[in-house]
């Protein structure tokens, strides 16, 4: 297990939901990626309750333009992304929004941490610093 990894696993499902969402706006931010969208999941992602209504929780962000469920996003936004960068950021879309929601309705799993490691990747081969925890 990485560094990193044993200390993601120390985090509560908040928190890591938490630091995904930094993750994806530390990306945005060192691409000049601006969007209503981005900052409506970004706000989504942050409002990840303590313990209950997290199935509401999940419902409203279903419902967001920008949702990371394989939903077509903005097509203004996807137009403003850059064809090298497009791969990247749905990934990386996609992986902030599993976070929160993978082990949603079952028992917690290693999969959280995984969805980080792999936005961290993209980040770090983008040479985009990490955000602090």
């Amino acid at each position: 297990m990485s560094e990193i990894s044993s200390e993601l696993s120390k985090l509560s499902p908040r928190d890591l939901q938490l630091y995904a969402s930094k993750l994806l706006e530390a990306y945005c931010k060192a691409k000049s990626f601006q969007h209503t969208a981005i900052n409506d999941l970004v706000a989504h992602l942050n409002n990840y309750p303590e313990d209950r209504n997290l199935s509401e929780w999940e419902k409203m962000g279903a419902l967001l333009p920008l949702n990371g469920r394989g939903d077509d996003m903005p097509s203004d936004l996807s137009e403003s992304i850059p064809s090298q960068d497009f791969e990247d950021f749905c990934q990386i879309v996609d992986s902030a929004v599993e976070v929160g929601i993978v082990d949603l309705y079952g028992a917690p799993t290693d999969l959280p941490v995984k969805f980080i490691e792999k936005i961290s990747l993209i980040l770090s081969r983008n040479k985009i610093n990490l955000p602090q925890f």
